[in-house]
């Protein structure tokens, strides 16, 4: 006789037997059906919508960063706030991967692709979006790396002078660093005396030089002591040559680069023709004194070049050369559990990035003199500034804050020569409020 309590023992043992049965025994005890179907149906359901591997031989790893925040800005006759993707580390996505070949010897791959919604560097007043393309694809290549002998990249990929001004170990890049037209760049100068916008705009007197990417062929050596010699060719025809270091002393930590690039692109740099050839010699050092956190940096470059252009007043004449210098200081602490705090003050002065072959429209905007002037000359401008970056283990995120103020003046000459007064340009502030989270 069976029980209440052995049938209930009874039917206990057969769901254990059933669960923990072989998937074939399941399958062989199915009469004429198949009890699995709808499951690998709904497997296969979600196979086709979920980002997997090509291959497995090959990793792939999918990463990237969003950067969002709200610009603040005044230039004299007009204030505003704009939410803005910063371009001091635009929000992007990346694909990469490698495989090795052999202990010695590897290969990989990389894919990146940036947003362009908002630029902080591009926004306008009369343009808070600015009309560009959503993706821009910034780099796709792949390379060969061996340990002894070095790397190679082909494709699209960052060139040399890539980063030689920005070595910075300061943790505050997100809110200020030597590319300061990355913030506020395409906002136009106003003239302090009418109040009217002139043709020109903040990142064009601006420029830290920076090489960013092309499509080119790398090389690499291996890390010699901490020092990385390195050598990029492309485009028709734009070469670099540098060197970048690592390391520590004592309780500092060091930071450093320097690359020379020579730009003969028979289309103009990177599709911009009309543009004479030029070299440029830039690089930048950094150092952090890790017990007390205070750390400095200074970054610097010059632009030549190499063919006369048509000035204003129809004379062939050369560039002058462009230069600047950027310096840093700041102070990593630990203010709280989040994570450390990082603060900053900065200056920068950048010379003639507009002088021969200004147009004669842009020099009667500038023209102080009451009509006499016909050319410029050269330029001056200055930006300082200071901010703050709260780092955010927990979400590997930060929050920064950064204010800066411009200033900017230009040299005019009438026809014999003489220096003549130009228009009064009314200082630009901008205040940046913002975050990154990376994934």
């Amino acid at each position: 006789m069976i029980t209440a309590r052995s049938r209930s023992f009874v039917i206990a043992a057969a769901a254990a037997a059933f669960l923990t049965a072989p998937l074939t025994q399941v399958k062989a005890a199915d009469f004429g059906g198949d009890c699995c179907a709808d499951l690998e149906e709904r497997i296969a359901e979600l196979e086709a919508t979920t980002a997997r591997k090509g291959n497995r031989k090959v990793s792939l790893t999918i990463s990237g960063h969003v950067n969002e925040a709200v610009m603040f800005w005044d230039d004299g006759g007009e204030s505003n706030a704009y939410v803005v993707d910063t371009q001091n580390d635009q929000s992007n996505f990346s694909f990469s991967g490698d495989a090795a070949i052999s202990p010695d010897l590897t290969a990989g791959f990389s894919l990146l692709i940036r947003l362009q919604d908002s630029l902080s560097g591009e926004v306008s007043q009369d343009d808070d979006d600015t009309d560009l393309d959503p993706l821009l694809l910034w780099e796709a290549n792949w390379f060969l790396e061996s340990k002894r002998l070095g790397k190679v990249t082909v494709g699209l990929a960052s060139r040399v002078s890539d980063g030689a001004p920005e070595q910075d170990l300061s943790e505050t890049g997100l809110a200020g660093y030597a590319g300061v037209q990355d913030v506020g760049g395409g906002m136009a100068l106003r003239r302090s005396g009418d109040g009217s916008l002139v043709d020109v705009g903040w990142g064009d007197i601006y420029s830290h030089f920076n090489g960013d990417t092309a499509n080119i062929v790398r090389y690499d050596t291996p890390s010699l002591g901490g020092f990385v010699l390195s050598a990029s060719w492309g485009e028709d025809d734009i070469w670099d040559i540098g060197a970048s270091y690592e390391g520590k002393l004592g309780n500092f930590a060091l930071a450093g680069a320097i690359a020379y690039t020579e730009a003969t692109d028979e289309n103009g740099a990177f599709g911009d023709p009309g543009e004479p050839d030029y070299s440029i010699v830039v690089g930048s050092f950094a150092v952090l004194h890790e017990p007390s956190g205070l750390n400095a940096l200074i970054s610097a470059g010059q632009q030549s070049f190499d063919n006369a252009v048509v000035d204003a007043d129809g004379a062939t004449r050369n560039v002058a050369d462009a230069k600047f210098i950027y310096a840093k200081l700041g102070w990593i602490t630990k203010l709280n559990s989040f994570g450390h705090t990082a603060f900053y003050g900065e200056y920068g002065l950048f010379e003639d990035f507009v002088s021969a072959g200004a147009d004669a429209a842009l020099v009667a905007q500038l023209d102080g003199s009451g009509g006499s002037a016909v050319r410029i000359t050269g330029n001056e401008a200055t930006v300082w500034g200071l901010g703050v970056v709260q780092r955010i283990e927990a979400a590997d995120m930060d929050i920064y804050l950064g204010y800066r103020h411009h200033e900017a003046d230009f040299d005019l000459v009438d026809a014999a020569g003489t220096s003549v007064s130009d228009q009064s340009i009314d200082g630009f502030d901008t205040l940046i409020v913002g975050s990154n989270i990376n994934f």
